[in-house]
C-alpha cells in the first residue's frame, strides 16, 4: 500500500510557487537561486505516485508566510494558487499543544514537531531539511531527503 506524501514547508513553498507559475521559481526569494523549474518537475513527479498531499495547519501557516514574499502582481498569482491548493488538501490536524509535547520540539520547531505526531503507518514524510529526515528515520516513518535527488 502507498501511502500519502506529507512534505515540509520549503517544498510546499516550491510547490506552489510552480503551480503558480513556473517562471516565478527564479524570481521568489525563498526559493532563487537554490531552486530551479527542474527540482520543481522533480517534485512533481514524486508527489505524482503518492495517493495524497497531507498538511498540518502548522506547514499551511508557515507556507503562507514565505509565499508572501514576493511582489504583486506574482504575489496576487501565488496566493490564488495556495488558496486552490488548500481547498484540495488533505489537512490533518495536529494540535499545537501535542505537538510542543513533542520530544524534538525544542530542537526542530512547532511545524516538523507536527508532522512528526502524525501516523508514521499513513504517511512518508518528504523534506529537504536533514534534520527532519533524520529523526522521521529515527521514529519509523518512511523519509526521503530530496535534497540529494535535487542537486545530483
Amino acid at each position: 500500500m502507498k501511502k500519502a506524501a506529507v512534505i515540509d514547508t520549503q517544498l510546499l513553498v516550491l510547490l506552489i510557487v510552480g503551480l503558480a507559475d513556473r517562471a516565478f521559481i527564479r524570481r521568489h526569494r525563498r526559493l532563487a537561486p537554490v531552486y530551479a523549474e527542474a527540482q520543481f518537475d522533480a517534485l512533481c513527479g514524486m508527489l505524482a505516485s503518492a495517493p495524497s498531499l497531507v498538511c498540518t495547519a502548522h506547514v499551511l501557516t508557515e507556507t503562507s508566510n514565505l509565499l508572501r514574499q514576493i511582489a504583486d502582481p506574482m504575489r496576487s498569482q501565488i496566493m490564488a494558487a495556495f488558496k486552490r491548493f488548500i481547498d484540495s488538501a488533505d489537512e490533518r490536524h495536529v494540535q499545537g499543544a501535542r505537538a510542543a509535547e513533542h520530544p524534538l520540539f525544542v530542537r526542530l520547531g512547532l511545524t516538523d514537531a507536527a508532522i512528526l505526531s502524525l501516523d508514521p503507518k499513513e504517511v512518508q514524510v518528504l523534506t529537504v531539511d536533514h534534520d527532519l529526515y533524520r529523526a522521521s528515520l529515527e521514529r519509523g516513518f518512511d523519509a526521503r531527503n530530496l535534497t540529494p535527488y535535487f542537486f545530483e
